[in-house]
């Protein structure tokens, strides 16, 4: 084969007029093409299906199958369809030449035909059949590219979900928020947050590897929780769980309470029963609750940034937690989240007076709560 020959174009010359067909074979072969024959439409368009060349010379004037359905067979099929036709014809009337452009013709010349100017048609629709090409291969590229970054920022989008709850990032998307800002919005939420008792002495007691364990273990069980009552889990600071329930209709402070209680009556209960089956010691954990303002939004460096929740609502929250140790109890609530309960006969709830909270002037009044109607039924 002759590589140049492939390399300058592949013709197919389709002519009923023997002596026609075998002087334009001729003529482009000589320019280094490689040139194709074809006596009539069938015989064409099987050649042009079987091997589909980058251009064709198509006489109009054929017995059975004209030029002009031959190429309409051509356009119709996708192997085909883009192939450049240049028509040759003797028609000369204004009428033939519209109809071959209309049916996808690219060219139209008239017999007899001067071969300088067939060369130069030729040579300018195998240059723009050449840069068709070019153009799609370029696009294709680009195409995938596309694709395998999408695939790319779709995973990345899938490992940041599992570090930012989706309903932290809906919060922010929310309103008009600018990262260089610093700070999203404001708005009331209930922060629950839990602590493993003695998570110092179970830690030393074990290598770090069992005790990453043993607090994904733990995490497993307190996120599905905290989300089926209307929560979403917000960070995890060593063994503590911090909490929020957004605003709504459904008491999302009655929930945050009726979270609590279920881990602590039921959750709880049941991961113990799993740990003392391995031979481990079952474990305590406290849990405070605060309702209040709590500012949404991100903190840290254009080079690390970190998706926050902070206010004086989310550190009393914490203080309470900590208060569950003094008052050896499990869960203590504030007068805000209290007065913000819908339903507070639902729980056995105690007052615990008036309590001083370190980095407060003011004592603070606490409640415990003991349980609820039913603690093993989760939130819906």
């Amino acid at each position: 084969m002759d590589h140049s020959a492939v390399q300058r174009g592949d013709i197919l010359v389709v002519d009923d007029t023997l002596a026609n067909l075998r002087l334009l074979v001729k003529l482009l072969t000589e320019q280094g093409y490689k040139v194709r024959g074809a006596p009539n439409g069938t015989l064409a368009l099987n050649a042009a299906r079987l091997a589909p060349p980058d251009l064709i010379l198509l006489d109009i004037n054929m017995p059975e199958l004209n030029g002009y359905d031959v190429c309409k067979q051509l356009k119709a099929n996708t192997q085909t369809c883009d192939i450049p036709v240049i028509f040759i014809s003797a028609l000369d009337e204004v009428l033939d030449k519209v109809k071959a452009f209309t049916i996808g013709g690219v060219d139209y010349i008239t017999k007899p035909i001067q071969f300088e100017e067939v060369l130069a048609r030729v040579q300018t629709h195998l240059s723009l059949r050449r840069l068709q090409q070019q153009l799609q291969q370029t696009n294709e590229i680009l195409e995938q590219r596309v694709r395998e970054r999408t695939e790319e920022l779709q995973r990345h989008m899938e490992l940041f979900r599992k570090f930012v709850p989706q309903t932290f990032m809906e919060t922010i998307d929310r309103g008009n928020f600018d990262i260089s800002d610093g700070l999203a919005r404001e708005e009331i939420y209930t922060v629950l947050c839990c602590d493993i008792r003695n998570f110092t002495a179970i830690s030393e007691a074990v290598d770090c590897t069992e005790c990453y364990r043993f607090l994904n273990s733990f995490f497993a069980v307190m996120e599905p929780s905290i989300r089926s009552c209307g929560g979403f889990v917000y960070q995890y600071v060593g063994d503590e769980v911090v909490a929020l329930f957004k605003p709504q209709e459904n008491g999302y402070t009655d929930n945050a309470v009726q979270a609590a209680v279920t881990i602590q009556g039921w959750i709880l209960v049941e991961y113990n029963r799993q740990r003392e089956a391995v031979g481990k010691e079952p474990i305590q954990v406290g849990i405070g609750i605060n309702t209040g303002p709590v500012a949404i939004g991100i903190a840290g460096t254009p080079e690390r940034m970190d998706a926050c929740a902070f206010g004086s609502t989310v550190n009393l929250a914490a203080r309470c937690q900590a208060l569950t140790k003094e008052f050896r109890n499990r869960i203590i609530i504030t007068a805000e989240t209290y007065d913000h309960l819908s339903n507070a006969s639902a729980f056995h709830i105690r007052s615990l007076g008036k309590a001083s909270i370190r980095g407060l002037e003011e004592k603070v009044q606490l409640y415990e709560v003991l349980e609820s109607e039913n603690a093993e039924v989760l939130c819906r």
